[in-house]
Formats: structure tokens, C-alpha cells, sequence
């Protein structure tokens, strides 16, 4: 099911680039529409905002929905542009804030995979392996372990205490985080 919505993500975000007929009037429209995309999303959150008793972004699961899916619409007009990897890493920001991980690593995969060089990818596959390992049900052990890796390889000159966490809790992959936590201590 999640390979699928992968897909399906995938599918839509190039339809959306290549469209051969667009072509010059998608070049033109996206000087001034990717300004106003982006100005959409931060009217939503100010509106957030300012609905908000404490003034910080508050929000239900249903209004999490309307806002992820408004950073992923900047992703799915402009999927070519610096902000589009950007917006669907806020988007699976959201989900999973608002405790749709499912979701939320589906478009975290989505990001890892389509955006290889965005310059949050290590906390974006920090987050990955993490939801994987306690917020996915069932728990998904092959992807913690390809997550934590990867964001080993990647980042040679990682915190050192970092690493160690994460080799640590590699060692023990087949435990659940809890039993993990547990054996910990």
C-alpha cells in the first residue's frame, strides 16, 4: 500500500513537470505563481495563528490534512524549484506532528528519493528511521536499519555522541524501541 501511494506521489510530481503542452506558459506562470503559492500556505498559517489561543500553529488532524496538502500543492506545481523540497518536508512535518505517520513517511520516502541532494536529508532520515521504529504499526525493522545506515554513511563527520546512539541502537534493531529503552537501562 505505501509502495503504491509512493508511486502514486511520484507519478502525479512528474506529470505535473512534464507536460509538454504547458511548456512556455508553465515557464511563465511559475515566475509569479510560485511566489503566490508559497504566500497561500503562509496566509493559512497566520490564520493558524492567529485563531490560535497561545499565538503558535495549532490544529486538528483535519485542518494538519489542509495545511500538509497545501505545502505539498507548492511541491506538485513547482517541482523543480529550491522550495519544493522544502514544502514536502514540511508536509511530513505536519503529518506526523499531528500523529499521521503514515502518512508522514510516505512523503518523507517521497523526499528522500526524488530530492537525493536537499539539505535537510540527514533529519529527514532521522525522522524516517525513528517513525519507523516507534510510530509505524507494525514496526517496520528492515527500514530503521536502511534509514540509520544511510544516515550513517552519509554523514561521515557526524557528533560523535550521535553515531554512537545510532550504532547502539542498530546493534539492537530487533528490539522494539521500548525493549531497547528497557535493556538500557
Amino acid at each position: 500500500m505505501k509502495f503504491f501511494s509512493v508511486i502514486v506521489i511520484g507519478l502525479s510530481l512528474a506529470a505535473c513537470s512534464s507536460n509538454p503542452e504547458a511548456g512556455e506558459k508553465e515557464s511563465e506562470s511559475n515566475a509569479s505563481g510560485l511566489p503566490a503559492a508559497i504566500q497561500e500556505v503562509k496566509s493559512f498559517e497566520d490564520s493558524l495563528k492567529k485563531t490560535s489561543v497561545s499565538g503558535t500553529l495549532e490544529y486538528s488532524q483535519e485542518t494538519a490534512v489542509v495545511y500538509a496538502e497545501k505545502c505539498l500543492s507548492v511541491t506538485h506545481r513547482f517541482p523543480k524549484s529550491k522550495e519544493a523540497p522544502k514544502f514536502m518536508d514540511k508536509a511530513h512535518i505536519i503529518f506526523a506532528s499531528a500523529n499521521l505517520h503514515q502518512r508522514s513517511v510516505i512523503i518523507a520516502d517521497s523526499l528522500i528519493l526524488m530530492y537525493p541532494m536537499y539539505k535537510n536529508r540527514a533529519m529527514v532520515l532521522e525522522s524516517l528511521a525513528g517513525a519507523y521504529d516507534v510510530f509505524v504499526i507494525p514496526r517496520q525493522k528492515d527500514k530503521v536499519k536502511k534509514y540509520y545506515e544511510l544516515l550513517l554513511k552519509e554523514n561521515p563527520k557526524m557528533n560523535a555522541e550521535q553515531r554512537k546512539q545510532i550504532e547502539d541502537r542498530l546493534k539492537y534493531v530487533d528490539l522494539t524501541f521500548d525493549e531497547y529503552v528497557s535493556k538500557s537501562n
